[in-house]
C-alpha cells in the first residue's frame, strides 16, 4: 500500500520548493541561537564562578593535596551550566512531547513525516521545538566537549566521545533538515534524567555536611532529602525514558529506516544524506547498549546499598 501525504504539506513535504532545489538548511535560521548560545553559556558559567563564596569545601577526592585553599567552584559553575542546558532541552522535550503533543501532531505520522516533515510551509517550522533542541545540542554538547579539557572529571574518553557524537547529531539533523519527531524525544525527553543527575552530581562534589555549617541541622537534612529525591529521580527517570522510551522509539526509527529506504526517499528529498541516516541508525544501536549496560549498573549499585 503506497503512503499517502497529508495535502497541507504540499511540496515543502519533499524537501523541495518546486524548483528541486534543497531549502535553506536549519543550520542556518538557528545560527544567532547557537553562537548566543555558546555565549551565554560562557558568561554563565563566569558568573557563578565569580559570585560562589570562596570558602566552599568540596569534598576532598576533588582537591589536588597541594592546593590547601582549594575551593573548586569551577566544578559548580559548570554544574550550573550543564543544569541550565538540560533543563532546557528535557522541559521542552517533554512539554513537545507529553503535555501538548505537538511532537507528533505537527507532523504526518508516517515515516517520510516524521524524517522529512519539519521543511518551512509557507515560511511556518511545523515543529520549532525540533530545531530549538538540536539547537541546544549542538550549543551545549560542544561547549561540554571544549570546556571538559579543563576538567580531570568530565575529560574521559567515553564523555568526551559522547559529545562529539551527539554534537554531529545535531549538527546534522539541522544541516539536511531531517529527523524532527525522533530529535525532539531523544535529545529532549531523554535528558529530562540528567536534570536529576546534575543536582545529585553537584552533591558528590559538594556533600551537604560539607556545603554547611554543623549546627545547621535542618539545612543538612533538607539538603540530604534533595539529594534523595534526585537519585531517585534519575533513576526512574532514566529507566522510563532511556530504557522503555528508547526501545520503543528505536523500534519505530528502524521501521521508518527500513520504510526510507524501500522506497528510495533518501535520493528523492534529501539527496547525498544517506550517511547520516545510517549514521543515526548506528549511534541509536550504540547508545541503547551504552544505556542498558548504565542501567545494570545503577541497579547493581542500589543492590549493593540495600544490603549494605
Amino acid at each position: 500500500m503506497n503512503e499517502k501525504t497529508p495535502q497541507t504539506n504540499g511540496t515543502a513535504a519533499n524537501g523541495y520548493d518546486g524548483k528541486k532545489t534543497m531549502p535553506p538548511p536549519a543550520l542556518r535560521r538557528m545560527a544567532p541561537l547557537i553562537l548566543s548560545g555558546y555565549a551565554f553559556n560562557t558568561v554563565l558559567y563566569l558568573l557563578v564562578k565569580a559570585l560562589l563564596p570562596t570558602n566552599m569545601s568540596p569534598a576532598p577526592e576533588y582537591c589536588p593535596n597541594d592546593e590547601p585553599d582549594c575551593d573548586r567552584r569551577d566544578l559548580l559553575a559548570f554544574q550550573a551550566v550543564s543544569f541550565v542546558n538540560l533543563s532546557y532541552l528535557g522541559l521542552l522535550g517533554c512539554y513537545s512531547f507529553f503535555l501538548t503533543g505537538s511532537a507528533a501532531d505537527a507532523l504526518p505520522r508516517t515515516p517520510r513525516g516524521r524524517y522529512f516533515g519539519n521543511t518551512p510551509i509557507s515560511g511556518r517550522v511545523p515543529l520549532p521545538e525540533a530545531d530549538h533542541v538540536n539547537a541546544v545540542i549542538v550549543i551545549f554538547q560542544g561547549w561540554d566537549f571544549v570546556t571538559s579539557f579543563f576538567f580531570e572529571e568530565h575529560c574521559t574518553m567515553i564523555m568526551m566521545t559522547h559529545h562529539l557524537l551527539a554534537f554531529f547529531c545535531g549538527f546534522f539533523c539541522l544541516w539536511y533538515e531531517v529527523n524532527p519527531y525522533y530529535a525532539v524525544y531523544i535529545g529532549g525527553v531523554c535528558e529530562f534524567s540528567s536534570i536529576f543527575l546534575a543536582v545529585a552530581q553537584t552533591f558528590q562534589y559538594y556533600p551537604p555536611s560539607y556545603l554547611v555549617s554543623a549546627t545547621s541541622s535542618s539545612l543538612t537534612s533538607t539538603l540530604l532529602a534533595i539529594e534523595s529525591f534526585c537519585q531517585g529521580m534519575f533513576v526512574l527517570t532514566f529507566f522510563l525514558f532511556r530504557i522503555v522510551g528508547w526501545a520503543r522509539m528505536s523500534y519505530m526509527f528502524f521501521s521508518d529506516t527500513s520504510y526510507i529506504i524501500k522506497h528510495d526517499l533518501l535520493r528523492r528529498l534529501r539527496p547525498g544524506s544517506g550517511w547520516f541516516l545510517w549514521y543515526l541508525v548506528i549511534i541509536s544501536g550504540l547508545l541503547g547498549a551504552l544505556q542498558v549496560y548504565w542501567i545494570g549498573g545503577i541497579f547493581n549499585k542500589l543492590l549493593e546499598l540495600s544490603n549494605a
